[in-house]
């Protein structure tokens, strides 16, 4: 356990910051691990808190990654986030500790299927209408926007995949929409859920960590091939997400 909450959100901020620079996704995976062992947080309050670490990380990554956005398929996300993370804000409040535990991991189990089966590195973009696109992207989004409120999780373990593998963007193209809606909707379900008090010291503690290991990550990752950099994406969230869900599993068995 870590007594000083500057020393936590200064280890979260560092470690969301790192996988940040190497995914292009906001941090809320490993953000929850990472507060339920060394902050003693519980799943729900976990969740809630990483939403945090997803606006900032989002918010600094779709910056430099706007320019692959498609905007119409993000404003469908944004639209449908939105609606179904207020519906669930008090869905969650009511739910179980174990409930939030088990939609976190189907989220996860969700995602690796969807990173390795359902759409593999170098597969070619499907010329699909963008009629099509937008309609997958509103399923997207309701799904997105309840379990994102209800576990945390966002953009790399959630729709990300669904874009990919579904609506079928590229994955530049998929990780600016998905990025742009979390920055959006992400401090919304934050807001929502109330009780998320930090300190001044905290949030610097936080957000300048953050920044700061992210730009050097992309820096040294600056000179790696756009195909192997996809593959080191991949790889890193499979690995984040398998200890994200051996740490919140122990707490249910």
């Amino acid at each position: 356990m870590i007594e000083d909450p500057v020393l936590l959100w200064s280890l979260v901020g560092t470690a969301a910051g790192i996988f940040l620079g190497l995914t292009g996704t906001g941090g809320g995976v490993i953000a929850i691990p990472i507060l339920m062992t060394f902050g003693g947080y519980n799943i729900k309050e976990a969740s809630a808190y990483s939403l945090l670490v997803l606006t900032f990380g989002a918010t600094i990554s779709w910056f430099f990654q706007r320019e692959n956005t498609v905007y119409p398929v993000a404003a469908v996300l944004i639209l449908f986030a939105s609606i179904f993370a207020f519906i669930s804000t008090p869905l969650k409040a009511i739910s179980p500790n174990w409930l939030v535990n088990a939609l976190l991991n189907l989220t996860c189990l969700f995602s690796l299927y969807s990173l390795w089966i359902l759409r593999k590195t170098g597969d070619p973009d499907d010329n699909l209408s963008m009629i099509f696109r937008l309609k997958t992207a509103s399923i997207g989004g309701a799904i997105m926007g309840f379990f994102s409120t209800m576990t945390g999780l966002g953009g790399g373990v959630l729709i990300i995949p669904w874009l990919t593998g579904i609506t079928r963007l590229a994955f530049d193209q998929a990780i600016a929409c998905s990025l742009l809606t979390i920055a959006v909707t992400a401090p919304f379900s934050a807001w929502r859920q109330g009780n998320l008090n930090l300190s001044t010291e905290a949030w610097i503690s936080l957000i300048i960590p953050l920044i700061i290991t992210s730009f050097i990550v992309k820096k040294l990752t600056s000179s790696v091939s756009h195909l192997h950099m996809i593959l080191v994406r991949k790889l890193t969230l499979t690995g984040v997400i398998i200890v994200s869900m051996m740490r919140t599993l122990a707490v249910l068995f």
